[in-house]
């Protein structure tokens, strides 16, 4: 999924124009930085943290699948009304947007892909937020995540500027 912004068409047409392959299912994106979410049950997730504008606005798209055990995380620059859209994402996926304390202050659950012809309609949160964690289709309800709860998030180490 990604972030929503009116140069979205043109940065996704940007990206597969340069030949951006797909991420196989289960798998991250080969120079995504992982860190760690834990959620209120104590149930561990791995996620890719997508941290610069393009890695935000690609998000979880061409992704053949999304495990009960991965996430993305996504680290906004502000304190906002992230809106989110599902076009180019291949599975249906939970979003939950957090504050800057990591506390849950909007979910929206099971959002399907969005058909190829047709509009494509984005998802505001209802309060602003910070961050926002994306996970497999029905994991907020099975971990019966709820507004107010807290996500413990461990960053991964920052990259050292001559590695790329």
């Amino acid at each position: 999924m990604a972030r929503m912004k009116p140069t979205l068409p043109l940065a996704v047409a940007t990206l597969l124009a340069l030949g951006a392959a797909p991420a196989s299912a289960g798998s991250p994106r080969p120079s995504a930085r992982l860190g760690q979410v834990i959620l209120p049950s104590g149930h561990v997730l791995e996620v890719e943290v997508a941290d610069t504008p393009a890695k935000i606005q690609r998000g979880y798209m061409f992704r053949n699948g999304v495990s009960d055990r991965e996430g993305m995380v996504f680290l906004m620059d502000s304190l906002d009304f992230h809106a989110f859209w599902m076009k180019n994402c291949r599975v249906a996926l939970d979003i939950l947007w957090l504050d800057e304390a990591w506390r849950v202050v909007h979910m929206e659950r099971n959002l399907p892909p969005c058909k190829d012809k047709g509009p494509c309609p984005s998802h505001p949160p209802l309060q602003a937020a910070l961050y926002v964690l994306e996970v497999q289709a029905g994991l907020a309800g099975r971990e019966g995540l709820k507004l107010g709860d807290h996500i413990i998030f461990s960053a991964p180490p920052p990259t050292p500027s001559n590695q790329h």
